[in-house]
């Protein structure tokens, strides 16, 4: 589980805040505490599933952001799998709503990973 600095050490921004407040998470480590800090603190039933699902879709989609690469999916998918694995030990929420929502990306990166091998060749 990555541990997010409260502050940004450069200037002094309140990178925690920003994240439980929505802001775009820059980094898997960012994505990670983001979608954590949301489970822990609106997982309790009080929101029906369906709004914490979307909301943890959009953290994700800004995390990708217009032009997604291999990077971004490869921190994307760890970030979940990452999370759902913490969020059972630590919290004991199990949370097949992260892997699901991991899996609803599997098409977008298939035909990501296509076009690369047209582009660059296959693995050898």
């Amino acid at each position: 589980m990555p541990y997010i600095k409260k502050l940004n050490p450069e200037n002094n921004y309140p990178i925690r805040k920003g994240l439980q407040e929505g802001e775009r998470a820059l980094n898997a480590g960012e994505l990670n505490y983001q979608i954590f800090y949301y489970i822990k603190h609106n997982f309790d039933g009080s929101l029906p599933y369906y709004t914490v699902e979307n909301t943890i879709k959009q953290f994700v989609n800004n995390f990708l952001g217009d032009k997604p690469n291999y990077q971004r999916y490869n921190d994307m998918t760890g970030a979940l799998i990452r999370c759902t694995k913490e969020l059972k030990r630590r919290l004991q929420i199990d949370t097949v709503m992260l892997i699901n929502i991991m899996e609803s990306y599997d098409k977008t990166i298939n035909e990501y990973e296509d076009l690369k091998i047209n582009e660059n060749g296959d693995v050898e």
